[in-house]
């Protein structure tokens, strides 16, 4: 899934640096809740307008969470997903999310390339994890998200996840969080690929990407509770493009494979 632009065309923000903010309202994989709870957070991100853009800018995030027993439904951005398994170890359920496509970027160059459309991402999400897999206060999950554009040109894609975190205290948990998201050939085509018509716009070469993991993001995360129900967090990564992605001109000669991005947010939890 694209998750270029939570908010706007103008700024992307991985989905997991907002999916962190969504763990302070549910208990870790394995951990039993019984009762309501309720989150809402938001906060100021900052990242490349799309992915192997060398121009950046922040985009305001926002996540929302209602959890009862082992159901839930979040919404991180503009992407919702919900669990609709009674396992508490173990979840799945549908995605729903939208996408800004590539458009008015600020390099003028790959701004004569075609516009990638707007995007209604829509598909299912799975995962499950550990407590106290090495201490009694750790956790250990892993994940997919399988999302297909039914509306534009993006195609489908599959991102996998594997994060651990630690409650260092009561208060502080720390996280680390490694993914990778395969794209088919259409997704390669529309935020890749040079046309014909496009090179001959732009003057960029003529290039074709294929199908192929897309991206490697590693992201650090914190939160720490200054009362009971509201808090403040962060996180900071990195996501590296690989393969015919990097290869592209529009990354080659206009962006770099490698980029960075963070954030900083606050939660209340009811």
């Amino acid at each position: 899934m694209q998750k270029g632009c939570l908010m706007s065309s103008k700024c992307y923000v991985r989905a997991s640096v907002l999916a962190s903010l969504a763990l302070v309202a549910c208990p870790a994989m394995g951990e039993e809740q019984k009762d309501w709870s309720v989150l809402v957070g938001a906060g100021p991100f900052f990242g490349p307008e799309y992915l192997g853009s060398k121009d950046y800018g922040f985009v305001p995030g926002i996540i929302a969470s209602v959890q009862k027993g082992p159901y839930f439904v979040k919404f991180n951005g503009l992407t919702a997903t919900a669990n609709v398994l009674p396992f508490d170890s173990f979840y799945a359920g549908p995605l729903i999310g939208y996408g800004t496509g590539r458009k008015d970027v600020s390099d003028n160059v790959v701004d004569k390339l075609p516009d990638v459309d707007e995007e209604l991402w829509v598909g299912a999400t799975a995962g499950g994890g550990y407590a106290g897999l090495l201490l009694d206060r750790d956790s250990l999950g892993a994940s997919v998200e399988i999302a297909h554009d039914v509306i534009g040109d993006s195609g489908t894609t599959a991102t996998f996840s594997l994060g651990y975190e630690i409650n260092a205290t009561k208060r502080l948990a720390v996280g680390l969080d490694v993914s990778t998201t395969f794209v088919d050939g259409t997704y390669a085509d529309a935020y890749y690929s040079v046309t014909a018509k496009g090179a001959a716009a732009s003057g960029l070469k003529e290039y074709k990407a294929d199908a192929g993991f897309r991206d490697v993001s590693v992201d650090v995360s914190s939160r720490f509770a200054v009362t009971e129900n509201w808090g403040v967090g962060g996180l900071v990564g990195g996501s590296v493009l690989l393969g015919g992605m990097a290869d592209s001109p529009i990354v080659e000669d206009r962006g770099e494979a490698l980029n960075g991005h963070g954030g900083l947010f606050l939660w209340y939890k009811f």
